[in-house]
């Protein structure tokens, strides 16, 4: 079987990592030739060449790459006008891309972004079956509301796949007909495991020196998306701090921005200054995003998941938990379907700093961290580990599966 993935972005987001773990998944299975083609270049390619499959970059023009559902609608007002000014560069564009899918010749089309979906979608060829991989709340964004069930329409032998029952659910009240299975997503627990405390490596890629012994470690691991809940966690941070000022702390941000779609996303300026307003900007880092993000999760005492819109699912929270790291958590949408309340993870209201804060005091103490992070890891590696996905994937690419 041949299958060609197609991605909107080449950096290395929850989607992207996702769609990694599902080369190599099916490499793993040995019965597929993965093929990517994806819409920018980015370290994306590299990983996907490692795990065997072949790479193809057919980079979309600036005004496309620039359009977004996130923004103002002033800024996406301003984005569509751009992209309409580019219609020549957009219609060579899309001559290209669906050249470049009939050349691939797959039996399976598989998308994994929504400029993807749309594009990879109208595009291909009828043959191929199309697999629509959702990573997002579809109810919630402007225009691909409309346009996403309507693929399900034009090509009768799509499919979706929905990385939470969450998104299953919210999908299904836009699509009702549409054939969608859920597919939790998976973390390759022999990377993502326990490993050495490095706590002055850390410090030292925040510019800053490294922490005393017996400082509590915070971190909050996510692209710079807004909705990541950022401020939350410095927020909830600048409570803590001043709840418990004898207990040295230590709070770090790491991530930056990995998509190009206007006002989105936070900034380094904004983060630091929100640090200071908060009285921690002396005990405050921003890391830059690493590529060895297992290594962070080691090195945190504590990872904070501070989403403040419902999360499709929260891969941060598998991840650390496989690392044995205790995690709190915004308990919304799939992230909530991820944990058991006190057993692997701790719950908060989403978008509540107080009730973000009086978790993070609940992990204070080093024993109660231990236990929550051993509980971590072996609930990871029953319900997350990648062992399970090359299955499942064939099932849905299956013509009767």
């Amino acid at each position: 079987m041949r299958v060609l993935f197609v991605s909107p972005a080449a950096g290395l987001g929850g989607a992207e990592r996702c769609l990694l773990d599902c080369v190599a998944a099916l490499h793993e299975h040995g019965r597929v030739d993965a093929h990517l083609l994806a819409l920018a270049d980015g370290p994306l390619l590299d990983r996907a060449r490692h795990l065997g499959a072949t790479t193809q970059v057919v980079a979309a023009p600036r005004s496309l790459a620039l359009l977004g559902e996130n923004g103002t609608t002033a800024e996406s007002g301003a984005a569509a006008a751009r992209l309409f000014s580019a219609a020549p560069d957009l219609l060579r564009f899309f001559t290209r891309i669906r050249e470049t899918i009939v050349a691939a010749e797959a039996d399976v089309v598989h998308t994994n972004g929504i400029k993807a979906h749309l594009i990879g979608g109208l595009l291909m060829p009828a043959r191929p079956r199309l697999i629509v991989h959702l990573h997002d709340f579809i109810s919630t964004r402007r225009a691909s509301k409309w346009l996403l069930p309507a693929l399900g329409s034009v090509r009768s032998r799509a499919r979706y796949i929905a990385i939470s029952k969450a998104v299953a659910e919210d999908f299904a009240g836009i699509a009702p007909t549409a054939d969608t299975r859920t597919i939790y997503n998976v973390v390759d627990t022999d990377y993502f495991c326990e490993g050495a405390n490095e706590a002055g490596w850390l410090a030292a890629l925040a510019n800053l020196e490294p922490p005393a012994v017996g400082t509590t470690t915070f971190g909050l691991v996510a692209t710079y998306a807004r909705w990541k809940g950022h401020e939350l966690f410095i927020e909830a941070a600048g409570l803590l701090r001043k709840a418990r000022p004898q207990i040295p702390l230590r709070f770090y941000v790491v991530g930056g921005p990995i998509y190009q779609t206007l006002g989105s996303q936070v900034t380094d300026a904004e983060l630091l200054q929100r640090a200071r307003d908060a009285g921690i900007a002396s005990s405050f880092g921003l890391v830059p995003f690493q590529d060895d993000i297992a290594r962070v999760y080691r090195t945190l005492d504590v990872v904070v998941h501070a989403s403040t819109q419902p999360e499709p699912f929260g891969r941060t929270i598998t991840e650390a938990m496989a690392c044995a790291r205790p995690v709190i958590v915004a308990r919304a949408g799939g992230a909530a379907e991820l944990f058991e309340e006190g057993v692997n993870a701790f719950g908060f209201e989403p978008g509540s700093a107080a009730k973000l804060s009086e978790a993070m005091m609940r992990v204070l103490d080093s024993s109660a961290r231990a236990r929550l992070g051993r509980s971590a890891r072996e609930h990871a590696v029953a319900n997350f580990s990648r062992l399970r996905l090359g299955k499942q994937l064939l099932q849905v690419y299956s013509a009767s599966g």
